[in-house]
């Protein structure tokens, strides 16, 4: 039996005659009658009796219709799926972010997606940006979100917001009033830098070498989420990105700009060869007011700047 022939079906047994059924569903009598006489020759035998005017449903008759009651609530629960999916309120998000924007910036926006979409569903991954760009193109996840990803021809790239990195040190070392200058406030200072090589952290890399920097490392680490969770321990200090920066516990960690500015972009990544949802959109809008909600909470808690180099030619 296909789809429609069900749906007839199912109005006459349960309105007890043609023209009620033909009234619910919106046809003429004629076609619910034509469609119960081609069901009956489908199946090779009667679904109903004629007697005095009226259809009297044969045992084989109750024996499809309970079975099709029992599937019938599957098939509203998908037609009211796809009116949610048109409208972007409800479906399946799967999203991977790396590991400090999956602590950061993510919870707030899938916080502001849930308050104005309560039937979205999320699967999430914390992923470096390479693993992010593998899952992209098994079409394991729809969205990817990470910090100035490498071009890749398969993916499609869209910047959210701008961002900057912030220098985050133990709340109580003490400041040199007078210049916080790198390298003088910072010598022989215990140094927490990320170990493994990326775009941002050469540009971070290539800042201090121009101004004569040469940090004393204590530990290498894997994201700025755990580079963060060290200087709240005292440990050392690092440069994180504004949305690290922004969760971490003011009354341990000071935080202060660079000089120059060293910016970034914060960007959504997804498979180029799969169209975007109205889900999809929502999320971008959230990770948007997220992403300013963050940099105006950070703002006054900035300490001044950090001078780097002196030339601001240097700034990329």
């Amino acid at each position: 039996m296909r789809l429609r022939q069900i749906e007839i079906f199912r109005a006459v047994m349960m309105s007890g005659s043609v023209s009620e059924a033909a009234r619910r569903l919106h046809i003429s009598q004629p076609v619910v009658s034509r469609v119960l006489g081609h069901t009956e020759l489908g199946l090779g035998f009667a679904l109903f009796e004629r007697r005095r005017g009226r259809l009297v449903p044969t045992p084989e008759a109750h024996a499809l219709f309970a079975q099709i009651q029992r599937t019938w609530g599957e098939i509203e629960r998908i037609d009211a799926l796809s009116a949610n999916l048109r409208r972007g309120s409800s479906g399946l998000l799967r999203i991977a972010a790396t590991p400090s924007l999956a602590t950061s910036l993510l919870p707030a926006a899938l916080s502001h997606l849930r308050a104005d979409h309560p039937g979205v569903e999320c699967d999430l991954w914390a992923s470096h940006t390479h693993e992010i760009e593998s899952h992209l193109v098994a079409f394991e996840i729809d969205a990817g979100l990470a910090i100035e990803p490498p071009e890749h021809a398969a993916i499609v790239v869209e910047t959210l917001a701008e961002g900057e990195m912030i220098l985050c040190a133990p709340r109580n070392w003490v400041v040199d009033p007078a210049g916080r200058e790198a390298p003088g406030w910072l010598r022989d200072r215990p140094y927490i830098g990320l170990a493994a090589a990326t775009p941002l952290g050469e540009r971070l890399a290539e800042l201090l070498q121009q101004g004569g920097h040469w940090p004393r490392r204590f530990a290498g680490v894997q994201t700025y989420a755990l580079a963060g969770a060290l200087v709240e321990q005292g440990l050392g200090y690092a440069f994180v990105d504004a949305f690290t920066a922004a969760n971490l516990d003011p009354a341990r960690v000071r935080a202060m700009r660079l000089a120059p500015r060293m910016g970034f972009r914060l960007s959504l990544m997804r498979n180029a060869g799969a169209a975007a949802s109205l889900l999809l959109g929502r999320l971008q809008a959230c990770l948007q007011q997220s992403a300013c909600d963050q940099a105006k909470a950070l703002e006054p808690r900035l300490e001044g700047c950090l001078r780097i180099v002196a030339d601001s030619r240097a700034e990329r």
